[in-house]
């Protein structure tokens, strides 16, 4: 089967990103179930025109009149490749050439609210983390700057030998007085560029092997890239994509640089002759024994989708009792660090204010 490229196939013309996986996804069902009722592709794109909003609304708009003037809808698709991926795509294109384009978006929309829940589980574990830390920032930021400014004087003040948390507590107030705002900047200037150089393509070897090889989310990171893999290309397989453009698709839509360099090999490799059962062996170190032996049994059973759909939602689950288990890790241990940093404040404060008020009872 011809892969679909996102080459401009009407001219200029502007493509438009920001569009999130439920608005694909509701999209894709709707123009399945317009299509089953019996209306016409130009009728179902106009009502999910106006059904949808923003960016979405225009990019549909340009889309029908890309269909009303002779292109197919795969085609005119392939035109917004940061708003229809390489598999909305070609899943697309693998219906209309077999005349199950209904059939096709249904399994769209089906893999995008899975990608979505999968997603949602993730950020779910993080979700808690972020808080705490954000809120610990801005508690230190007031303490830094309101609180131990007024305190400090008086310890200074003091003819007598403080204890080291206090003296510690002295030295940073001051660093703080002095440097502060300029450690804020670096600081928002650090986590600003880290975000950034984490989604450069240079550093995703870096960047992506850390993801797999980091004791805390190694599984995580594993687990998601096998089930995103497994769904994606039994979804492909099941709209009527060969096994081999399948590989390719999935490749392209697949996030992490190893999962991607891997399958691009296996894509070749099948494109070949290679059964794939025997390619992701090759590449054991990231596709564990259970899939490569799975998917033996899917090609000898000629149940190819089945055997993929059974490891979509094995690693499915996996990633969500992880994630679990991550927050569940998480929650004691930052409580921990916080109870020490208040341990630490409470000591450094209380323990000179008790000297002093020894000393008047004496």
């Amino acid at each position: 089967m011809t892969r679909l490229s996102g080459k401009k196939l009407l001219g200029a013309t502007l493509t438009i990103g920001g569009v999130g996986l439920t608005a694909k996804a509701v999209t894709a069902k709707h123009l399945a179930v317009m299509l089953k009722s019996g209306l016409s592709i130009t009728e179902a794109l106009s009502v999910a025109r106006d059904s949808a909003d923003g960016k979405l609304s225009r990019v549909l708009a340009n889309i029908l009149k890309s269909v009303e003037s002779g292109h197919t809808l795969s085609s005119s698709l392939a035109e917004y490749p940061k708003v229809f991926s390489g598999f909305f795509v070609n899943a697309v294109y693998a219906g209309e050439t077999s005349g199950t384009l209904s059939e096709s978006l249904e399994n769209v929309a089906e893999q995008l609210e899975k990608e979505k829940e999968l997603i949602g589980k993730v950020r779910g574990a993080m979700v808690y983390p972020a808080i705490v830390l954000v809120v610990a920032v801005i508690l230190g930021a007031v303490m830094s700057f309101m609180v131990l400014p007024k305190i400090i004087p008086l310890f200074e003040g003091l003819k007598a030998d403080l204890p080291f948390s206090t003296r510690m507590l002295i030295k940073f107030s001051r660093f703080m007085e002095q440097r502060g705002e300029i450690a804020l900047v670096s600081l928002a200037l650090f986590i600003i560029l880290t975000s950034w150089l984490s989604r450069r393509t240079f550093t995703q070897p870096f960047t992506h092997y850390l993801l797999l090889h980091t004791p805390i989310v190694k599984k995580i990171s594993r687990n998601v890239n096998l089930a995103r893999f497994c769904r994606t290309l039994g979804m492909l397989l099941k709209s009527g994509v060969t096994i081999d453009s399948a590989l390719h698709i999935t490749a392209e839509t697949t996030r992490n640089y190893y999962y991607r360099r891997a399958l691009e090999q296996i894509s070749r490799d099948v494109g070949r002759g290679a059964k794939l059962s025997e390619s992701l062996e090759r590449v054991g170190h990231i596709f564990p024994p259970l899939v490569t032996r799975m998917i033996k049994v899917g090609e000898e059973s000629g149940r190819y989708e089945e055997t993929l759909f059974y490891l979509a939602n094995f690693y499915e689950v996996e990633v969500d009792t992880a994630t679990k288990s991550l927050s569940a890790a998480i929650e004691p241990a930052l409580l921990l660090v916080m109870g020490l940093a208040v341990g630490f404040l409470a000591i450094s404060i209380i323990t000179p204010i008790y000297d002093i008020t020894g000393r008047i009872g004496r």
